[in-house]
């Protein structure tokens, strides 16, 4: 049952035992409420342009928080939880910085999804936000500076744009991708900026064997492989749906 409106925003589901059974984590309060302010900040930005028709309480949890972080909680792929286990601090350079923090990159992240509710659940590592739209990526950035998440940043522009930049271009630990474009031209997105060893996310909805075979000759070009797929129901309404995890080797 929802909750009574509050300030205007009704009340996100806390639903902790589906986060614990589903995901085997569960968010604290300090992440509740952030989870509640990255809603009603979609709300607002939702008067000023379109962001996502998904504006109940219960079906923006399960559509965009839920299944934006369900995404890099997968049993079927072990490397992610030392991924978020991993400390950035446990090796330190000489000025007392981190040597490492792993770095995720979301490629169309449209108003923050699944970037901001993944910056939330994990803290630690850094966050980019890619998006060919200018507004929209302005929003995402503004909402993040807003949540206060330090670990946030932002850049407009293309992925096959920052890909064409063999010199100077970017790779990360985790490229997640949430969208209804072909498996293969998604795939095309992300691996390019793939770190080697590093992983591809694809958020899909159904999946056929049609499209890994559609794979094929883009995980021949950048040396990467199908680790997983992991198929799954939404909590609440019962949606198919699939993570799919592409793999570059070392």
């Amino acid at each position: 049952m929802t909750a009574p409106m509050t300030n205007g925003i009704a009340p996100l589901p806390k639903n902790l035992e589906l986060w614990q059974s589903t995901t085997g984590w569960q968010p604290e309060e300090a992440e509740q409420d952030l989870f509640q302010r990255l809603y009603a900040g979609v709300l607002d930005g939702n008067t000023r342009m379109n962001l996502t028709r998904i504006v109940e309480p219960d079906e923006f949890w399960e559509k965009h928080i839920w299944d934006s972080v369900r995404g890099i909680f997968s049993e079927k792929v072990p490397a992610l939880a030392t991924l978020r286990a991993h400390d950035p601090f446990a090796e330190v350079d000489a000025e007392g910085q981190p040597a490492h923090v792993i770095s995720l990159l979301d490629i169309g992240t449209g108003g923050g999804f699944p970037g901001l509710p993944i910056a939330i659940a994990q803290p630690n590592w850094s966050i980019t936000l890619l998006d060919s739209t200018h507004k929209k990526i302005a929003f995402a950035e503004e909402l993040a500076e807003k949540l206060e998440l330090s670990n946030v940043s932002a850049i407009a522009d293309r992925a096959e744009q920052i890909a064409r930049q063999p010199d100077s271009r970017p790779q990360f630990d985790i490229v997640t991708l949430r969208a209804v474009g072909a498996a293969d031209k998604c795939a095309g997105y992300a691996l390019p900026l793939v770190a080697d060893g590093g992983m591809a996310i694809l958020y899909r909805g159904k999946w056929t064997t049609e499209e890994e075979d559609s794979l094929a000759p883009i995980l021949q070009d950048w040396g990467a492989t199908v680790v997983a797929v992991d198929g799954f129901t939404t909590p609440l309404s019962g949606g198919d749906r699939h993570c799919v995890y592409l793999k570059r080797e070392a």
